[in-house]
């Protein structure tokens, strides 16, 4: 794919940045990344999600969840040791195999577990966005840097032995370093695409700040988040039903977007978070596509605010 007509606000992230990085020998030290996908024709949102520790051991696993599989497929394999010199060009996990093609531009996964199969291509539609661009760089405590990208995914899913051609729109997020969970009290992972325009923010809260990280590419431009306009409604539980927000970036378009949650799962990631996730439809400005929402919760927080959700409303 090539990105040379693409006018960008954004500098140039480097290739060795698509690969596995050398991690320090400190607790929290990680590198992960992961593969958002959207099937709201079936019912079904899912990712798959890679990892490696300090230690050199390494995991995978996908998670499918929707009303088209009913209660969420989850299919972890982990501590698995891997050699120093394996990386992500050749990535051989139990349970997946990851191929990076074209630095930042390309990746083919599979995924063999007991109920579920993927074998898809990765294709870009736009240049990756690092949060090392931001003239305040990325958060310490949640990563040495984080990448996010927007692409098309083909190829095959099997469920319970019923397949599904896949032609569709996939998020990608590869982060390495530090990850201390609990210190986002609160956050909004948010993602949009269509076939002519992708938007990511994420939205942080910790020691007492706001955070913002993001990007949007529309209309052959590249420009980074500047503000965020938004609205969105609860179910019981305090998970999100819908996320209707206004994007303004660093080349002065206002962006806006309309999202409706159409699969929910709940992901406990660590001990002193949850994560609600949402699949979810969207329009930008008008045009469709899919997406993801993801906010994140303090645990005690969430579990004592949502027996009072009639106030968020």
């Amino acid at each position: 794919m090539n990105f040379d007509d693409i006018i960008t606000d954004l500098p140039a992230v480097p290739d060795a940045d698509d690969n596995r990085h050398a991690l320090r020998p400190e607790p929290h030290c990680r590198e992960a990344a992961a593969f958002m996908f959207e099937l709201p024709e079936h019912g079904i949102g899912g990712f798959l999600y890679p990892w490696v520790n300090n230690d050199g051991t390494a995991g995978s696993a996908v998670v499918l969840f929707g009303p088209g599989v009913g209660e969420s497929i989850q299919e972890r394999f982990e501590a698995e040791a891997v050699p120093d010199d394996m990386d992500f060009h050749d990535w051989r996990v139990r349970g997946l195999t990851m191929r990076l093609g074209e630095p930042h531009k390309s990746v083919d996964l599979s995924f063999t577990g007991e109920r579920v199969t993927i074998d898809c291509h990765y294709e870009a539609i736009h240049p990756v966005y690092a949060f090392s661009s931001h003239k305040d760089g990325c958060p310490s405590y949640y990563a040495d840097d984080r990448t996010e990208q927007h692409g098309r995914l083909t190829g095959t899913l099997v469920v319970d032995g019923k397949s599904y051609e896949l032609n569709h729109f996939m998020q990608r997020d590869h982060s390495w370093g530090t990850r201390i969970w609990g210190l986002n009290q609160h956050y909004k992972w948010f993602h949009a695409t269509t076939a002519t325009s992708a938007i990511h923010f994420f939205e942080m809260q910790s020691f007492g700040k706001v955070v913002l990280r993001g990007f949007v590419f529309k209309d052959g431009r590249m420009a980074e988040v500047r503000s965020i306009d938004y609205d969105f409604e609860f179910d019981e539980n305090m998970h999100h039903n819908n996320f209707d927000v206004t994007v303004v970036d660093s080349a002065g378009r206002s962006t806006a977007i309309r999202c409706v949650v159409y699969a929910k799962f709940q992901y406990i990631a660590d001990p002193m978070i949850l994560l609600n996730e949402g699949a979810t439809t969207v329009t930008v400005d008008g045009t469709p596509g899919t997406g993801w929402c993801e906010f994140c919760w303090n645990k005690e927080y969430l579990l004592f605010a949502k027996q009072y959700v009639q106030y968020a409303q």
